[in-house]
């Protein structure tokens, strides 16, 4: 088996998302309308963060300014506030002249790992943004669950759940064959087509494919 092949399970990449119709409906439905509110869904290891990360790589093509964050306890209320106000404020001829506070650039708010952010003034200050009628904004929050304290936050607004299921083995089949091939290797080679295949369906995640692919090295 070629040494340089490089599988790397630990490392989301946009390029292998295999949700792109699901990503699709969400920027879609942001670029059409605002304050809309996604809740992403899905175990660990099933494609979560990738699936923003996407949206934040091709979100341009359609004329919609993305905003990632990762969430967790790291992520610090005063330089989340900062960012957001920063980027969408309008430019210096709009707000001179026009009079526009925010960019008419509609913008989708993605925040990964939302079960461990330990601040509540970010979730209040997301639901503030949704309730801005002057920005056209869509906010996505992505967890194993939905958490309590914020179904709290946005009791009696419309919040649309995606769940992220394993995709089909054909549509996983395909995912892998890409990803062997940029790591090094050539079609499903060095593991075989029949031993992906098993391993594909002896798996509960995206992320436990990989893992299994990378022991199998």
């Amino acid at each position: 088996m070629p040494e340089e092949l490089f599988i790397n399970p630990n490392e989301p990449n946009p390029n292998f998302m295999v949700y792109k119709e699901e990503a699709r409906k969400i920027i879609l439905k942001a670029l059409g309308g605002k304050s809309n509110c996604f809740w992403l869904q899905g175990k660990t290891g099933m494609g979560k963060t990738t699936f923003l990360l996407w949206i934040n790589e091709f979100a341009h093509h359609y004329k919609i300014l993305p905003l990632y964050f990762h969430g967790g306890a790291d992520l610090k209320f005063e330089e989340f506030k900062e960012t957001i106000e920063k980027e969408t404020r309008a430019s210096f001829f709009s707000r001179v002249f026009l009079r526009k506070e925010y960019i008419e650039k509609p913008i989708l708010l993605m925040i990964d790992d939302v079960d461990y952010i330990t601040d509540d003034s970010i979730i209040k200050f997301v639901v503030s943004k949704l309730d801005d009628e002057k920005l056209h904004i869509s906010v996505v929050l992505a967890s194993v669950e939905p958490i309590d304290k914020f179904k709290e936050y946005l009791r009696g607004r419309d919040v649309e759940k995606m769940s992220l299921e394993m995709p089909s083995v054909d549509v996983l089949m395909e995912m892998v064959r890409k990803r062997i091939e940029a790591g090094g290797g050539e079609d499903f080679q060095p593991f075989g087509k029949q031993l992906v295949k098993d391993i594909i369906e002896s798996a509960s995640t995206v992320r436990e494919i990989l893992v299994k692919l990378e022991e199998a090295l």
